[in-house]
């Protein structure tokens, strides 16, 4: 500062550091003609009084004038005054560097951007570089975002050598493809996603013709650029469609949306306003995260990754943490509750939108004790099952959840009445409803003659109370939404569905055995029905996956019982007639044959591969009729758990048969397909059919996929 202005600047100083101090001496001193009881004016009916400051509010002032007064002296703040302590501001380090750029690469012989990312001076003003100019779209430690690509992966659309990177950086990129609106019906652009999720294999509701006309439909029209989808070109910066990288969103809505809305995405060019030195110091940034991500995936042993892979699929983790046709893990699956609608979390290893932040430690207080980073998880999370997990396989499961590809998709925020949504009162849920007695893995006396395999039950055990979590869906809620642990397994209503009594009594009393059991959870097939609606997700993402084996001890366990799950001794199992003569004179045969039969057979055996056997079936055999009446009014699409074994679609007869007419079919079916007398009542047949009605899952002769999505996600019908 020259002359001029340091006189200037402590002319200006002390001139106002005195006027200030003769204010508020002029108001001291003046203090004590106020008079608390005359009114100054009046405002909305309240007086204004001339009531004196408090003497505090003075001694605060004249305490922060003495420090004010006593910094001016010892440190610079007057003109060029430099004060008694001889405060620098070039001894600073924060803001001003020892080194510049050019004398942190003077004498390097090698300026590979490997090299470059083993010099620490280097790294860190790449970095600084990199929080300035980059940031703001790639995330500060480089992950990426929606529509801005992970920096610190290996896969690059332009290809990641040290020549493209610093081609990126200092000339930009621009990747444009064309819309393809005006040129694809929405059917077609709808298969052409379907297909592209194949590629990742991943699971879609719709039948394996859509996928092979989504291919061929992407031959006529993508392979000029992208092939058959399995091939990039680094030169045209086209990406591999068949990894799960997807930069612009891959949720089937996403997807979708980038093909009829195309892309034009611009990575600007910084050799203008950055030199060389610069360009190739973010570089080394750059390169340094990648080695270092490449170091933690290294770290991660394969046997754990791929037992955890396992683990994962047993805990069907997929299913709740993605979204209706979103991306694996990336979260957004809503849960209608009494107390408002959560949103499953994002638990991919992003740093910013998902778990890359925790650690080991972190990730196990969420599974077991129902807290994450963020407060406590509300119970929608079965915590209250996980906790039974042991710790290798937790540890597993974590060097899994670390290998799988970070997703760049925000969280979708609950939508909780209050107090519901005060996370620490999550807490108290904990303490007063949260059963923490430890897993007793001990046969109990009253089945020690019945279980000749302890090992197979106990394993059975550990795969349905831990990361199977079937008390979560099979077993009812108080009115804080806590399992009845008391009445374990004997069924709850979800989505409109019933996830049905599975007690040792019920499976006993409806003719379930090992083979037909172990079959329908390891298939979705049996010989006693098919898996549907909840079930046969489960069985597609998650008990498909797991071994035959584990799957038979999970069914062996379930049909032996357990404490508070013992087989009724005066249970007798059903034996359901068929159809008999005196079943086929009835008159509502007649209604049977014209509804059902065509698909069902006329015997009600099934036909395959059209519909399946209601003869013996474990849902028109159970003691709660209600999965009966919904499938009537609901309808079925197929599971499409396995292509060559799937169902056709079923109707829904809500606009067909009155609740009266229902009522008696329903009845005569379960008489004699199913053993069970109890008569179905028109009202029984009107009080589902309103419910579901009243949340949007029944609608017309043929229901849709959408039926889901657009019903009204804020009314709890269970």
């Amino acid at each position: 500062m020259n002359h001029f202005w340091s006189i200037w600047a402590t002319v200006g100083t002390i001139v106002f550091f005195a006027l200030m101090v003769l204010i508020v001496i002029k108001y001291w001193r003046s203090n004590y003609k106020a008079d608390k009881d005359r009114v100054l004016d009046t405002f909305d009916g309240i007086d204004e009084n001339d009531g004196p400051p408090p003497k505090l509010l003075f001694v605060s002032y004249f305490i922060a004038f003495a420090i004010s007064f006593g910094y001016l002296i010892l440190y610079p703040g007057v003109g060029n005054w430099k004060g008694l302590v001889g405060y620098d501001q070039a001894k600073d380090k924060l803001s001003s560097p020892t080194t510049t750029l050019e004398q942190e690469f003077t004498g390097l012989t090698d300026d590979s951007l490997l090299a470059l990312a083993a010099e620490p001076a280097i790294v860190n003003s790449g970095r600084i570089l990199f929080q300035t100019h980059c940031a703001a779209c790639h995330m500060d430690n480089g992950q990426g975002a929606k529509h801005f690509p992970n920096l610190v992966d290996n896969e690059w659309l332009y290809g990641g050598s040290d020549e493209a990177i610093i081609h990126s950086i200092e000339l930009g990129r621009n990747g444009a493809m064309p819309g393809w609106v005006d040129v694809l019906r929405p059917d077609e652009i709808s298969k052409i996603s379907y297909y592209l999720a194949s590629l990742n294999q991943r699971h879609t509701d719709v039948p394996d013709i859509n996928v092979q006309l989504g291919k061929a439909l992407f031959i006529q029209n993508c392979a000029s650029c992208h092939g058959d989808g399995s091939i990039s070109d680094i030169e045209k910066g086209v990406p591999n469609l068949t990894d799960d990288i997807w930069l612009h969103g891959g949720s089937i809505k996403e997807i979708q949306h980038t093909i009829r809305a195309g892309l034009n995405n611009v990575m600007p060019a910084f050799g203008q306003q950055l030199t060389k030195d610069e360009i190739r110091a973010i570089g080394a940034y750059i390169t340094k995260e990648r080695v270092d991500n490449d170091s933690r995936l290294s770290s991660l042993h394969a046997d754990s990754v791929e037992r955890g892979e396992y683990l994962a699929h047993a805990g069907d983790c997929v299913a709740c943490h993605s979204a209706e046709g979103g991306e694996p893990f990336a979260g957004g699956l809503p849960f209608v509750t009494p107390f408002g609608t959560l949103y499953s979390t994002n638990i991919t290893p992003h740093v910013i939108d998902g778990i890359g932040s925790y650690d080991y430690q972190d990730f196990r207080a969420a599974l077991v004790d129902g807290k994450g980073k963020q407060g406590y998880l509300y119970p929608a999370m079965p915590f209250t099952s996980y906790q039974y997990v042991d710790e290798e396989d937790l540890r597993d499961l974590w060097e899994y959840m670390q290998s799988i590809t970070p997703v760049a998709r925000k969280n979708d925020p609950n939508k909780m009445m209050f107090p519901a949504n005060i996370r620490l009162g999550l807490l108290g849920w904990d303490l007063v409803f949260a059963d923490r007695t430890p897993l007793d893995y001990q046969v109990p006396k009253e089945l020690k003659a019945k279980v000749d395999d302890v090992e197979k039950w106990q394993l059975g055990k550990y795969w349905v109370a831990g990361l199977g979590h079937c008390s979560e869906c099979h077993t009812p809620r108080d009115f804080a939404q806590a399992l009845e642990n008391d009445n374990i397994f004997q069924g709850n209503l979800i989505d409109g569905w019933n996830a049905p009594n599975i007690t040792a009594t019920e499976l006993y009393i409806d003719g379930w055995d090992i083979q037909s059991l172990t079959d329908f959870l390891h298939t979705g097939h049996s010989s006693k029905g098919t898996a549907f609606a909840g079930m046969a997700d489960v069985i597609k993402n998650s008990l498909s996956l797991m071994t035959r084996d584990d799957i038979e001890s999970m069914s062996y366990y379930l049909l032996t019982g357990d404490t508070h799950n013992l087989l009724d001794e005066a249970a007798v199992q059903l034996k359901p007639t068929g159809f008999n003569d005196v079943a086929y004179s009835k008159e509502i045969y007649a209604t049977y044959n014209q509804t059902c039969g065509a698909c069902h057979g006329e015997d009600g055996k099934g036909r395959d591969p059209i519909a399946p056997t209601l003869l013996n079936n474990g849902i028109i055999m159970h003691s709660d009729p209600f999965n009966t009446i919904a499938v009537t009014i609901r309808g079925l699409q197929p599971t499409y758990i396995d292509k060559d074994r799937n169902f056709m679609p079923m109707a829904s007869f809500e606009d067909v048969l009155s609740d009266a007419r229902l009522a008696e079919l329903i009845t005569f079916v379960r008489a004699y397909l199913g053993a069970r007398e109890e008569v179905i009542t028109a009202n029984d047949v009107k009080e589902v059919r309103e419910m579901l009605e009243k949340a949007g899952y029944s609608g017309g002769l043929h229901v849709t996929p959408d039926m889901y999505d657009e019903r009204d996600g804020n009314i709890n019908v269970n």
